[in-house]
């Protein structure tokens, strides 16, 4: 009975979350063209940082209740889940080549390179912590010199606002959504006893790229193939340089030699598939076949990843 409450909640969370992305996405898109701003800018800033939430809101509190491992494990599950799951299913809808400077994959390179580093080392140190701030300022710096700052265009006021608040409101919704999903989702693995790096490898990772899912299905459903790329790429960079500074800030967290045997190395295969069909789709003829065959492959190693850990196979 407790199971299916748990369920039934979780429900009600992911319909808030979907609801919340549709607004969200919408409201983002008509701000940028009041503003000049393309659509990957959009998805690389914008709603990335606002999918980003749950997982920075995960890790805070995770962080003050001790429970280091679990916001640990969500960043880097939820990175796995960001290419494998999200990615993938875009995979399957894209129509069109999408332009993306390759520049803007450079933070999202190094981040995984300096993820790499701080698993050998076995603790996230304060130095580690401001070097992946920095990263994400270098994030910034590149995204504004290969985009520009856009002259801000004419519109009408009442338009613009009614926007930015409906873009809040949804904004709200998709964190809370998210928040509710992962809250209930959390308690229903509880209840079948799963440790916390799994918790946070799978159900809570799951949960807070589900701001991700939704918002790429709305960009796809609407024809903005350019959020896509740019949510993956801002969310994957957000979710290093602000979770793993809030743990090596504030925590003291020894890390598990099983992230590096096993998920570090997912990631990092993942990462260079992601980077390689980002660089295809910006350079090469749009081939749908390609993609399509890509998001099934990609879509197939997260469920097998997800069993793997299950220890179903």
């Amino acid at each position: 009975m407790e199971l299916a409450i748990n369920l039934i909640q979780l429900l009600l969370g992911i319909t808030i979350l979907v609801w919340g992305a549709n607004k969200f996405v919408d409201h983002s898109s008509v701000i940028a063209k009041h503003l000049g701003i393309n659509d990957l800018v959009v998805g690389l800033t914008l709603i990335a940082a606002g999918t980003s939430a749950p997982e920075i809101f995960v890790a805070i509190s995770a962080v003050i209740n001790g429970n280091e491992d679990i916001a640990f494990g969500t960043a880097i599950g939820s990175n796995i889940s960001n290419i494998a799951l999200i990615f993938g299913v875009s995979c399957l809808y894209l129509n069109a080549a999408s332009k993306t400077h390759l520049s803007n994959l450079l933070p999202f390179g190094i981040s995984i390179l300096m993820l790499g580093l701080i698993i050998v080392d076995g603790k996230i140190s304060f130095n580690e912590s401001v070097s992946l701030v920095g990263l994400f300022i270098l994030f910034m710096y590149i995204l504004l010199k290969t985009e520009g700052i856009p002259e801000e265009e004419k519109s009408e006021s009442n338009a613009l606002s009614k926007s930015l608040f409906l873009s809040s409101v949804g904004l709200v919704g998709l964190i809370a959504g998210a928040n509710i999903s992962i809250i209930f989702a959390e308690n229903t693995a509880l209840l079948l006893g799963i440790s916390e790096l799994i918790i946070g490898l799978t159900i809570m990772a799951l949960g807070t790229s589900l701001p991700e899912l939704a918002a790429t299905v709305a960009a796809l459903r609407k024809g903005r193939h350019q959020m896509v790329v740019g949510n993956i790429i801002g969310s994957n960079v957000l979710n290093l340089v602000f979770v793993l500074p809030i743990i090596g800030f504030f925590g003291t967290m020894q890390i598990s030699q099983t992230v590096l045997q096993r998920d570090f190395y997912i990631l990092l295969i993942l990462s260079i598939a992601f980077v390689l069909l980002a660089i295809a789709l910006t350079k090469l003829r749009f081939i749908k076949s390609l993609y399509i065959v890509s998001g099934i492959l990609l879509i197939f190693s997260y469920f097998f990843y997800i069993a793997t850990l299950a220890g179903i196979v």
